[in-house]
């Protein structure tokens, strides 16, 4: 994944192992799915679950057609960026910005004519890209991703604040927290509030159990 100037931030970049490498784990691919073994009165889990499942195909969706629209642009009219000369022949930076350029030309010795130069190359390179970007709607596309996987991690947050009434409520809450685990969470304190609440779960569950065999 390469990053420019104003491009999709990091956690939308760390959701994107779901579909390059790190994979999602199945939720409850079996039980739930046929509507006659469903409680008479739904868990408001499952009903949770149902719309997280929407939300993340959409957002699945979206980063596909986002990382195939970039890979078409790195194809066509590659990546907007310069190399500068290092200076004593080490290997040269990367630049993907002017103001890499610039942080890059105060440790090298450039004369302010290669820096000119560096500066229109990119700026060349930078205006190609995002001539190809706007007539494929790669940007739309890339805002439209990052909003959906807002809406998906709100679902999950939703999920994870809601009591669980069935064992099927707290298996998709361990479900998700071993996805999770696979591919990273933007709560810093994870997975520690989530464990609160399905244990929390867990526990309420046991107490109705008891008091009905009592």
């Amino acid at each position: 994944m390469v990053d420019f100037e104003n491009s999709t931030s990091l956690s939308f970049v760390s959701r994107r192992k779901l579909l390059t490498g790190a994979g999602a784990v199945p939720l409850l691919g079996g039980p739930l799915q046929p509507s006659r073994q469903l409680p008479a009165t739904p868990d408001p889990i499952i009903l949770l679950w149902r719309e997280w499942q929407r939300l993340f195909a959409r957002a699945s969706a979206l980063c596909c057609l986002f990382q195939d629209m970039e890979t078409h642009l790195m194809h066509t009219v590659d990546i907007p960026q310069v190399f500068i000369p290092s200076p004593q022949g080490s290997r040269a930076i990367c630049a993907q910005s002017h103001a890499e350029i610039d942080r890059a030309l105060t440790e090298s010795d450039c004369s302010p004519e290669i820096s000119a130069a560096l500066h229109v190359e990119f700026a060349d390179r930078r205006a190609r890209w995002d001539a190809a970007a706007d007539r494929l709607g790669f940007n739309e596309i890339k805002q439209q991703e990052g909003e959906a996987w807002d809406e998906e991690a709100r679902a999950t947050t939703a999920i994870f604040q809601t009591r669980a009434t069935t064992l099927a409520g707290v298996e998709i809450k361990i479900a998700l927290m071993v996805q999770l685990c696979a591919t990273g969470s933007d709560d810093p304190d994870f997975p520690l509030p989530q464990l609160r609440t399905t244990m929390a779960d867990l526990k309420r569950l046991r107490r109705n159990l008891e008091a009905l065999r009592c």
